[in-house]
């Protein structure tokens, strides 16, 4: 029976997207577990979302729309926030605005946390229109366990889509809306520390669409995706540090320190805290750093003290 069944909330931030949105919402509404909600977030939207949105929600209840203030700033991770204060189900979905759910993803994932009895299941995903051999890199549970430390370190991987999880841990993170990229490696990140009682289901149950307009793709310049990427693991790094094991800490500031190589300079404003860190993790070893960084400044190379500080 219907009230036996948990309530899943779908979180779905979107800006513009009145083009494809409706698209996402047909396979909502095609799902064979029928006790959802479906939270919409607008980001600011100038096109016409508003006239799909009042279609929608005339067609279905289970449709809700809300606005991101202005005082709230630009961007999916302050709409997902939004979207988690609002989320009253029993379970919470994050969604894209440009991709389709199959018939049964709904199923699979409630069916996954039951069965398992975990705190969230992880499921696939695959391009509808564009290659997969990258993406099926991203889900290697069969060679690694679901830690902090390989998640954070990348051996295993998932997209922010794939993830089904029991309300409370999700309300318990937020989005830091500080990232405009990496929001989801963040959010996971934090996830891992909370609970690693999960489970993976190897079954596909989101499809992607490949498009080229993501922030990621439109970081092209080298050093803006240096940047990036800088940020997202030393925000990271500084939320879960008080959690993390060295091993852990260690690789986080190794790969920032390979930017600080790359880009010559540490990309931080707080510079200071940065080398206070590196010093109190890599102990003596940090010293590495040090020399790297007056090597840069004075002759431009470091290079040698790079290679020390990554195999230390």
């Amino acid at each position: 029976l219907m009230y036996k069944q948990p309530l899943v909330s779908i979180i779905i931030p979107t800006h513009n997207r009145a083009h494809l949105i409706g698209e996402t919402l047909d396979s909502i509404l095609a799902q064979s577990y029928t006790n959802w909600e479906c939270l919409i977030i607008d980001d600011g939207s100038t096109d016409n979302s508003e006239e799909v949105y009042q279609y929608y929600q005339k067609k279905d209840a289970r449709f809700s729309v809300f606005y991101r203030p202005n005082t709230k700033p630009k961007g999916a991770n302050a709409c997902r926030n939004i979207g988690l204060k609002k989320a009253i189900g029993d379970y919470v979905v994050f969604f894209d605005s440009d991709d389709l759910m199959t018939p049964n993803h709904l199923q699979v994932k409630v069916d996954g946390i039951k069965k398992y009895k975990t705190d969230y299941v992880i499921t696939r995903t695959k391009f509808f229109n564009h290659d997969n051999t990258q993406l099926s890199k991203n889900y290697r549970f069969d060679e690694f366990k679901i830690t902090p430390y390989n998640y954070v370190t990348q051996n295993i991987n998932w997209l922010t889509y794939d993830c089904c999880i029991e309300v409370s841990i999700a309300k318990s993170i937020s989005f830091n809306e500080d990232l405009q990229s990496g929001q989801e490696y963040n959010y996971f990140c934090k996830l891992v520390y909370k609970s690693v009682n999960a489970e993976f289901v190897d079954k596909v149950v989101t499809l992607r669409r490949k498009h080229e307009g993501s922030i990621r793709a439109k970081l092209k310049v080298k050093s803006e995706l240096n940047l990036s990427v800088f940020t997202t693991f030393w925000l990271t790094y500084l939320e879960v540090k008080s959690n993390s094991d060295v091993a852990t800490k260690q690789f986080q500031l190794k790969y920032c320190a390979n930017l600080v190589y790359e880009e010559r300079k540490i990309l931080t404003s707080n510079k200071v805290l940065f080398c206070l860190e590196f010093a109190k993790v890599l102990k003596v070893k940090s010293i590495y750093f040090f020399l790297m960084l007056i090597s840069l400044k004075c002759f431009g190379k470091g290079f040698y003290f790079r290679q020390k500080i990554m195999t230390t």
